[in-house]
């Protein structure tokens, strides 16, 4: 009997996500379908829809991405950990229609900071005070890169942009390190800012560059 191939869904807060997602089934050997909350990305309740959503449609595995720069304080902060806490590695269904595993991956503040990864030869421990030293930062090594549809189309496929198609060239397998040094720094000096989790969705997806 021919094995059923995973379906796994994930969850972007916008378009960035979703072109990055997008530019990396090439690369997995499951069927992954990206999806994005839209104008209202800081909506709560529009995750927590999509999840349900994604419950419902029975995929095996739900990876949330998570923008951590407008949850880092007061009720933000409350209301998000709560939403976490409610699914974050945990298997939602039933034995009829099956489980779903739903996990949330993080990034402080945003996921150019993953993209800046690719470039760097180890995880900056600086924290931005905006998206915006963020964007700068990336634009070193990627001069044109901006946060829009625009560009997402002109290069066509974000994650060649970032690692193949020309000098300097990002290494992927260089941002699965300093995404998993950045987890480790983190912890070390007790810091709440300047991290990725992206490693871990990586490892779901079985990608792992040479």
């Amino acid at each position: 009997m021919k094995q059923k191939i995973k379906a796994i869904a994930v969850i972007g807060e916008g378009i960035t996500e979703k072109y990055y997602i997008d530019s990396l089934k090439g690369l997995t050997e499951f069927q992954i379908k990206p999806k994005e909350l839209g104008v209202k990305a800081s909506s709560l309740k529009k995750l927590e829809d999509n999840i349900k959503q994604s419950i419902n449609e029975r995929y095996d595995e739900v990876y949330c991405l998570i923008d951590m720069d407008s949850k880092k304080e007061g009720k933000n902060l409350n209301d998000y950990l709560n939403l976490k806490n409610k699914y974050h590695e945990k298997l939602i269904g039933s034995k009829k229609n099956g489980f779903t595993k739903v996990v949330f991956i993080e990034t402080e503040r945003c996921i150019e900071l993953w993209f800046l990864f690719h470039f760097t030869q180890q995880a900056t421990t600086k924290e931005f005070a905006s998206y915006k030293e963020i964007e700068l930062e990336l634009q070193k090594y990627r001069p044109q890169y901006e946060k829009t549809e625009k560009y997402f189309r002109s290069v066509g496929n974000l994650n060649h942009e970032l690692t193949l198609k020309r000098k300097p060239n990002g290494l992927l397998k260089q941002a699965i390190s300093n995404a998993e040094n950045s987890i480790k720094s983190k912890e070390k000096d007790n810091r709440n800012y300047t991290y990725s989790e992206m490693h871990i969705l990586m490892s779901a997806l079985k990608i792992t560059p040479k």
